[in-house]
């Protein structure tokens, strides 16, 4: 029997009705990984003579294991979860949480936010942790519960716990987050004050420096109103002496040119005194030092675009030409690196041409899903480094690769791992002898027959 196209169609109601089916599957699989990260995290305890997941609050001292407050962390920040107390949940080994992470195909640092998230969950916050395994809360909704109560006395936590397990999957974001700020104020009262006596180290000015492909980048301040009041003054007279010096681009334009002009207090003053500025004097710290990855068309003139290594970004070689030619910020251009040079060296030492090397290969820890700058982390030798030839690997441009100090521990203690196929792709295995290929785009899971 032949069907016919309207009994075929697809209708809105029948696509209205898949987008619920596979919303309630979603957040029916994404409450099951909670709940095996839990089964991990047990399954992996810290055992005696053993090492375990070392937390530590901001300051770097660690955090009581039963009650007191963390100190306000960025849950963004790559090291967040090495800064923050367990706080009432279990310890969980020091290697661990890497396994768990790429088997969910992330980053050690988001798998360890998860069993971190999920712990809390089960073991502080009883009562939401069950409606996210019935399915009626949001995974992503019982995890930033989770998170608001990381270093919260265990009263306020109940307290919370009672209050939003019934409403936690129908209220909206805004509305949670008030309900937690009002049982903070309500049951820590005197935690509310010691913040708000606190609130200066809270202040910060925090610089973006991955900038947009045309150059541009964000930067944020937290401080004192005064202080800020004051800056914002004095932008506004530096913009409006830009424009009386000619200056014709829009107000906000020129009040961003403005903290440019700020960083030379020399220029500043001169500026807003109405005589030319001195620009042979540069200010201390007005120097960029650019890594810029150049193709052989760009050479010519026929690439437009140029990589920042610096940052890892795109920028338009139009935008380097900009940088060069400004004459209040002394700019250095690194010589050129041959990257496909076999250097080495007789001891197991890199040498500062050796790294800068293998940074400029491979910008980032190699390790599957990392993303530290290669800037900061150790320099390893892929096969271990001997005297010998004949029974090591040596210091050279083909057995260096960067890996950041905790993956370089998992790959020397942990059981894990990897080879160099190419200069920029490596073949890692876990533990559970499980693949993962990583190269310079990401990583990639490798399915075993």
């Amino acid at each position: 029997m032949t069907t016919s196209f309207a009994d075929a169609a697809v209708t809105p109601t029948a696509l209205l009705d898949e987008v619920r089916r596979s919303r309630v599957a979603a957040d029916a699989a994404e409450a099951r990984i909670l709940e095996v990260a839990v089964e991990w995290a047990h399954a992996h305890p810290v055992l005696e003579g053993v090492e375990g997941w070392r937390i530590t609050a901001a300051s770097a001292q660690p955090l009581s294991m039963v009650d007191g407050t963390a100190d306000a962390i960025d849950l963004d920040d790559p090291e967040a979860e090495d800064k923050l107390g367990w706080l009432g949940i279990p310890p969980v080994a020091w290697d661990a949480p890497a396994v768990f992470a790429a088997a969910n195909r992330m980053s050690t640092g988001a798998g360890k936010a998860l069993l971190r998230d999920a712990l809390i969950l089960c073991h502080r916050l009883p009562k939401v942790w069950a409606r996210v395994l019935a399915g009626d809360v949001a995974a992503w909704r019982g995890r930033r519960i989770a998170q608001a109560v990381l270093g919260c006395p265990a009263d306020v936590v109940a307290y919370l716990d009672d209050e939003l397990a019934p409403v936690a999957g129908s209220i909206g974001v805004g509305v949670l987050d008030k309900k937690i700020a009002a049982a903070m104020l309500l049951l820590d009262a005197e935690g509310s004050e010691a913040d708000q006596a606190g609130a200066e180290d809270a202040h910060e000015v925090r610089f973006d420096p991955t900038p947009d492909i045309d150059g541009s980048t964000q930067l944020h301040a937290r401080g004192d109103w005064k202080d800020l009041h004051d800056l914002d003054q004095t932008l506004s007279r530096v913009a409006a002496a830009l424009a009386a010096g000619g200056d014709d681009r829009p107000l906000g334009a020129r009040r961003a040119r403005a903290l440019g002009v700020l960083a030379d207090p020399a220029q500043a003053l001169a500026l807003l005194a109405g005589r030319p500025a001195d620009h042979e004097t540069q200010a201390p710290g007005k120097q960029a030092v650019l890594y810029l990855h150049l193709t052989d068309l760009a050479l010519l003139g026929l690439d437009p675009l140029a990589v920042n290594e610096t940052t890892g970004r795109a920028v338009l070689a139009q935008q380097v030409r900009s940088w060069l030619a400004r004459t209040d910020t002394h700019v250095v251009v690194k010589p050129v690196i041959d990257l496909d040079e076999d250097l080495h060296t007789e001891s197991y030492a890199v040498t500062d041409r050796l790294r800068e090397q293998a940074v400029l290969i491979n910008p980032t820890c190699v390790f599957p899903w990392c993303t530290r700058p290669a800037r900061r982390c150790d320099c390893d030798h892929l096969e271990p480094w001997d005297p010998a030839p004949d029974r090591g690997g040596p210091t050279c441009s083909h057995n260096l690769a960067p890996l950041c100090r905790h993956h370089h521990r998992l790959k020397t203690l942990a059981g894990w791992t990897y080879h160099r196929l190419e200069p920029r792709v490596f073949l890692w295995v876990d533990p559970t002898a499980h693949h993962f290929l990583r190269n310079r785009d990401g990583t990639s899971v490798v399915d075993q027959q």
